[in-house]
């Protein structure tokens, strides 16, 4: 990843001793905010003298919708500088439009559009206060909806500012297994609590960070249309890389079964597990990379990887189209791939 788009999208989050520390401060124990301007709002604000609003953002390359939030990481992740049109159609096909407000606390938060996968949901988020000058983010952010009581993950990619006090970012959630957001339903986005976070400066140079709590609570409700149709190409088995956690031994090969590419990720289940070892203690796991490659070349990397009980999902960085991908390949192991047979 260049490192522009890595100042672009670096996710703002604080250690979990600082959300506690904040927590239980008091109102007499915070801290004065001290204001900082940074560079990035700098150099923002010296092109705002030449351009304004939406034309500003189209100039530095920040996105403001889904869909271009979707182009740049196609982009970041090795696409061609173009889109090819049916890629655009299929990112375009899988973005819903939300448009729910909620206000309150000085803080506006809208959540503009979604994108539901097997086991991932994208939501793009505006949010526009006078307090969110500098570094911020939520303390806590939750999708409320059947069956959705312990995510696996959650990743949240801020853009930067273009004007003072507003901010665009994306939150990706990762369902629990068993949950597939294909099927739609009605879903509450919550999110409660911010913390802002200043450099505050010495004589003696830079000092630590000051912080201060924000106490609020920001409901979005919004209904998940169901995606028909859903396309996959699969595989019955193959052996790739992996290596026993419980040993010094190196990796080795291990086989997986049921291996299911869709356009926004894949899945597979790993080797039984002798059936007198608990789930929790199976030491045994798939360690390569994993790649996803095209007719023309490109290869996406899988993110956010997770291991349930029953089967391993990982995501891709934005929807795929899926027929122009060739393979998918679990570090050296190349594994062609074809629609199942109906």
């Amino acid at each position: 990843m260049k490192a522009s788009y890595r100042e672009l999208f670096d996710e703002v989050r604080a250690s979990q001793n600082l959300k506690e520390e904040v927590l239980n401060m008091t109102k007499q124990e915070r801290t004065q905010v001290v204001k900082k301007v940074s560079l990035s709002f700098i150099i923002a604000a010296a092109l705002a003298v030449l351009l304004a609003g939406t034309a500003l953002a189209a100039a530095i390359g920040i996105p403001q919708t889904l869909q271009e939030w979707f182009g740049h990481q196609w982009t970041e992740a090795g696409g061609a500088e173009e889109m090819p049109k049916e890629q655009a159609e299929v990112i375009e096909s899988l973005v819903q439009p939300v448009d729910v407000t909620s206000s309150g606390y000085g803080v506006t938060v809208t959540l503009d559009s979604v994108t539901p996968g097997e086991n991932c949901l994208w939501m793009y988020l505006k949010v526009k206060g006078d307090m969110l000058e500098d570094e911020w983010h939520f303390i806590n952010e939750e999708v409320i909806g059947e069956g959705l009581d312990h995510p696996m993950g959650m990743s949240i990619y801020p853009m930067s500012n273009t004007e003072e006090g507003k901010q665009d970012l994306v939150i990706q959630y990762i369902a629990p297994e068993g949950v597939t957001f294909l099927e739609g339903g009605r879903l509450v986005l919550e999110l409660s609590d911010l913390i802002l976070l200043h450099e505050a400066g010495t004589e003696e140079g830079e000092g630590q960070p000051e912080y201060e709590l924000v106490e609020g609570f920001w409901a979005l409700p919004f209904i998940l249309e169901p995606v028909e149709e859903q396309e996959m190409l699969t595989v019955e088995r193959a052996v790739v890389p992996a290596r026993d956690f419980g040993s010094e031994q190196p990796e080795g090969p291990m086989e997986i079964r049921d291996i299911r590419v869709t356009t926004t990720g894949v899945s597979f289940t790993e080797d039984e597990p002798d059936p007198e070892i608990k789930p929790e203690l199976l030491m045994t796991d798939v360690t390569s990379e994993i790649f996803l490659q095209m007719k023309d070349g490109a290869e996406f990397q899988a993110v956010g990887r997770r291991r349930g009980l029953e089967r391993t999902r990982c995501s891709w960085d934005f929807p795929v189209d899926l027929s122009k991908v060739e393979s998918i390949r679990f570090g050296d192991v190349v594994i062609p791939l074809e629609k199942p047979k109906k």
